[in-house]
């Protein structure tokens, strides 16, 4: 009995293993790292399709852009004739333009560059259509920047009161990155040269964005700025626009003004404090040619051609004069009537056909709207 050894003491009590229960048994983690890694694999490689996808469709919209992108600003498809007129800029030699104009119909109703040249030499171009929004306005300024490097770049005001919401701001910045979502009706024009040749700008417009109006319908300005304390907000949407457009401004060298067109429809005493509380929080200069010191002798009886809406020609002259000197005494524009070279001898030609189309339109006021009574002659449709 002394020599029976008691095997269940061999291992003492206290480093004794532990019973393995039935349940200890299927609870063994390792099991579920290989299925976490499997689903990171797999959603990873869904992820890289989907990236791979949106690459190949951003190239296929990019490539398709190129093509439908009209080959010339000439009107070869693609451009309305206020577009390409507004953006013939492009046709302008590189670098020529020393100040812009953009904005709406206010725009390219009173501020014409020819009657600039005329009177100061300076170059300039106006970057408008009607309804301008400044979605638009912001286009035009990043193309004109990326082709000229103006000196004074002039915002008009009117459209600053025009609202748009972020739908709109993303659409147009789409349209500018892929251009084929503006001119996908250019399919029936397409030709063989769309797929290879690159664009090319050689078109001018011999007005320069201008559209000369010859009608005469007076505007009632009785109630024109008239005194008034209140102040007509600009939206703060448009706010983050103008400072991108200042921004692009500053570095490109330009200086950003804003500017208001005579209107007695359009324009108020309300906008005018408006505009000056835009001014300065933005840092930026501020010209009323409506009031103040700033204001043009506008004769609303003779001037506008839709009862004080837009200006017409005889306007216009007024206008563009006035904003001549302050682009020449203000801002210290050079005149290039007498510079050599190529650069500005289209200038010669712009005139020409601008003094041509005064002489028509003065010839057939004098002819055929002179002996109509003013009641009749308000309301025929003049405009071209």
């Amino acid at each position: 009995m002394e020599e029976k050894r008691d095997t269940e003491n061999l291992i003492a009590s206290d480093t004794a293993a532990a019973p393995i229960t039935p349940m200890e048994e299927v609870d063994v983690p390792a099991a579920a790292t290989p299925l976490g890694r499997s689903r990171v694999r797999s959603l990873a490689r869904s992820a890289g399709a989907l990236l791979a996808f949106a690459m190949v469709g951003l190239l296929v919209l990019y490539g398709a852009s190129r093509v439908f992108e009209p080959k010339n600003n000439g009107g070869v498809g693609g451009l309305n004739a206020a577009h390409q007129a507004a953006e013939a800029f492009l046709g302008e030699p590189e670098n020529s333009l020393d100040a812009l104009f953009i904005g709406d119909s206010e725009t390219y109703s009173a501020l014409s560059p020819v009657e600039i040249w005329k009177d100061a030499g300076i170059p300039s171009y106006t970057c408008a259509i009607g309804k301008q929004y400044l979605t638009y306005s912001k286009s035009l300024l990043n193309r004109a920047l990326a082709v000229q490097n103006p000196k004074v770049v002039m915002i008009e005001g009117n459209s600053l009161f025009r609202p748009f919401d972020e739908q709109k701001l993303v659409k147009t910045a789409v349209k500018d990155a892929f251009p084929i979502f503006e001119r996908h009706d250019r399919w029936k024009a397409l030709t063989p040269e769309d797929f290879v040749a690159a664009p090319e700008n050689t078109w001018v417009d011999d007005m320069k964005g201008f559209r000369l109006k010859w009608g005469i319908r007076p505007a009632d300005a009785s109630k024109y700025m008239a005194s008034d304390e209140r102040v007509q907000e600009v939206p703060e949407l448009t706010m983050t626009v103008l400072r991108q457009m200042a921004d692009a401004c500053r570095a490109d060298g330009a200086q950003m003004v804003f500017i208001a067109t005579p209107s007695t429809k359009n324009w108020s005493q309300a906008r005018h404090n408006g505009m000056v509380k835009v001014a300065e929080e933005l840092g930026i200069d501020w010209i009323d040619l409506n009031t103040g010191d700033d204001e043009v002798a506008i004769d609303w009886d003779t001037d506008t051609r839709d009862y004080g809406d837009h200006l017409n020609y005889y306007g216009a002259t007024k206008a563009s004069r006035a904003v001549a000197d302050i682009l020449r005494d203000r801002y210290g524009l050079q005149d290039h009537r007498a510079d050599a070279g190529d650069t500005y001898r289209h200038w010669d030609r712009a005139v020409r056909a601008y003094e041509r189309q005064i002489e028509e339109a003065e010839h057939f006021n004098a002819t055929c709207l002179a002996p109509l009574g003013s009641d009749l002659r308000a309301t025929l449709p003049l405009e071209r």
